[in-house]
């Protein structure tokens, strides 16, 4: 980790740019002019953009500078680098079986299908293709993004096999370039090294690939002294969760309730020999789950789980830490060999900095801090378009929200005039922090979540846009973002789920199906989905089943 202790400001000027070929220890040297950050690209691009991650996010603010008007994006040079196989994120299953302590490449599993109908998960005006089931399983989804990318002609900018190893900051507040180490590699074999200056990096990579385990005293001795019949005990988070069958002889706790949670816990808890899951004070089990609810766990003993009321488990076999991923970005933590940049961010779990206070851009592991809007670096060695997000906010419509922030980052890059002064953004930024207080959330803790579900999700997305509005950038429809068949079709998710499940076990899909094409026709379908299910639950007497507020 880089911790604060080491973070140094430096302003010298890069040397040269390299181009190392792996495997034979040759340095191939070409230069580009940099005698001073405040190189003005006379002889270059007159604006250079890197963007990491080809997931919805990256291709999200890839379309959207494309976008931008060909007179204002003239000469500018724009990469996106993405180190998998393909685009996607982590729609793109891995290849590989997990094998732990190795991550995978993503927490996909087989059985994975959407929670929240897939109309309400688009790009706005690109919907997924004429007969895709209105909750489909991630291979369409997977598709979706594959068909998005070729239909805008993204991929000519996009660098597959591309790693993202390091990049550090030449410059200070004002001015100043990146040092970008990117690695090429092909069926994991590095083929080559590059180095490259970037004026803006956008970091678009997604946020579930790092787990976060809670740390249970007793667990290596629990691990240890599996019983002689039986399966071996063990102890994984949810990334690694792939097929209930492996669970088929054995007794599960399932730890948390968010979407992987609860997808475990339908799925495991008909199949295991018997399966817990372990919840908050307050927090309501998986709706349909056969699962026995447990509190929260204390610690572990040598064969035994200890919950917080002071009950306990000895015939757990399998433990699945469905507990969430850590906010990190190893490659901002990490600067190029042999360079005199500084880190883009600074992992300090512990730190006693906030917002008004970082010397720098800090992560909590939880929370990504200061950023103006979950967008922009305010660390003070960097201008705020200089090292920018998308698509950190959770709880939240990947696809309309990328496209949301990728709208107003767009138009910054264009013109940072946009953007409100520094100290501005500073002070809205502690504004929004003390508003979540009032509301009973600790900032630093609940980080980049839409803690109020769908109405702060959308309250936010058309708040981007509307500043667009008013700033005279973009035309004023007097409309908001947010459809309103997006807000209803999210809201009754859980109703419109139940209703397509009736429907699938009628033979009737073809048939609602038929026909439906464009967006409208998408939301007219949803709306009679509801109201049909609706009716037929009021006529016989079907109690309401809790309902959430997330998406994968």
């Amino acid at each position: 980790m880089v911790r604060l202790s080491q973070y140094i400001l430096s302003t010298l000027p890069f040397s040269s740019w390299r181009k190392i070929e792996a495997g034979n220890g040759d340095q191939n040297y070409f230069t580009s002019p940099a005698a001073s950050v405040a190189h003005t690209h006379s002889d270059g691009p007159s604006k250079s953009i890197a963007i990491v991650g080809a997931g919805s996010a990256g291709l999200a603010i890839l379309k959207t500078i494309l976008d931008l008007p060909e007179d204002v994006r003239s000469g500018w040079e724009i990469a996106l680098y993405e180190q998998r196989r393909n685009v996607g994120g982590l729609w793109l299953p891995d290849p590989n079986t997990p094998n732990p302590p190795a991550l995978p490449e993503t927490p996909l599993y087989p059985r994975l299908i959407t929670n929240t109908p897939h109309p309400t998960m688009t790009y706005p005006g690109f919907t997924f293709p004429p007969k895709t089931p209105l909750f489909p399983g991630h291979e369409y989804v997977e598709q979706y993004h594959v068909d998005y990318a070729a239909h805008f002609n993204l991929t000519g900018y996009i660098h597959l096999n591309h790693t993202v190893h390091a990049a550090g900051w030449l410059g200070n507040s004002t001015y100043g370039q990146w040092d970008v180490e990117v690695h090429h590699t092909h069926e994991g074999v590095s083929h080559e090294v590059i180095r490259k200056p970037y004026d803006h990096l956008i970091v678009a990579n997604g946020h579930n690939h790092y787990p976060r385990v809670p740390k249970w005293n007793g667990t290596e001795g629990w691990l240890a002294n599996s019983p002689s019949q039986g399966p071996k005990r063990e102890l994984l988070h949810s990334i690694f969760y792939r097929d209930p069958e492996r669970y088929a002889n054995s007794t599960v706790l399932i730890v948390g309730n968010g979407a992987s949670g609860r997808d475990a816990a339908l799925q495991v808890g008909s199949l295991a020999k018997r399966t817990y899951q372990s919840l908050k004070e307050g927090v309501e089990p998986t709706p349909g789950a056969n699962v026995t609810v447990k509190p929260i766990i204390s610690h572990f003993t040598n064969h035994s789980l200890v919950f917080s009321d002071g009950s306990s488990l000895e015939t757990v076999d399998a433990v699945i830490a469905a507990t969430g991923y850590n906010f990190l970005v190893p490659f901002l933590s990490r600067v190029p060999s042999g360079s005199t940049s500084i880190p883009g961010l600074v992992e300090s779990p512990t730190t006693k900095h906030n917002s008004t206070t970082a010397p720098a851009l800090i992560t909590n592991l939880r929370y990504i801090f200061p950023l103006y809007q979950h967008i922009f670096s305010l660390a003070p060695a960097l201008p705020p378009t200089a090292l920018t997000f998308v698509g950190l906010p959770v709880l939240i419509a990947n696809c309309p929200s990328d496209i949301a922030q990728s709208l107003l980052l767009a138009q910054a890059l264009a013109d940072p005039s946009v953007l409100p002064s520094r100290q501005e953004m500073l002070d809205d930024l502690a504004s929004q922090e003390e508003r979540l207080r009032l509301r009973g959330y600790n900032p630093y803790e609940v980080g980049h979540k839409m803690v109020g579900g769908d109405d702060d999700a959308q309250g936010y997305q058309n708040a981007l846009v509307e500043y667009l509005k008013k700033q005279g950038v973009i035309p004023d429809d007097g409309k908001d973002y947010v459809e309103q068949w997006r807000r209803d079709a999210r809201k009754g998710s859980f109703l419109l789920k139940r209703g397509w499940e009736r429907i699938v076990a009628n033979g009737e899909a073809e048939e609602w199906l038929d026909g439906i094409e464009t967006e409208d026709q998408w939301a007219d379908l949803m709306g009679r989905l509801a109201e049909w299910q609706q009716k037929w639950e009021d006529e016989n007497d079907q109690t309401e089943r809790p309902s959430w507020d997330y998406v994968y």
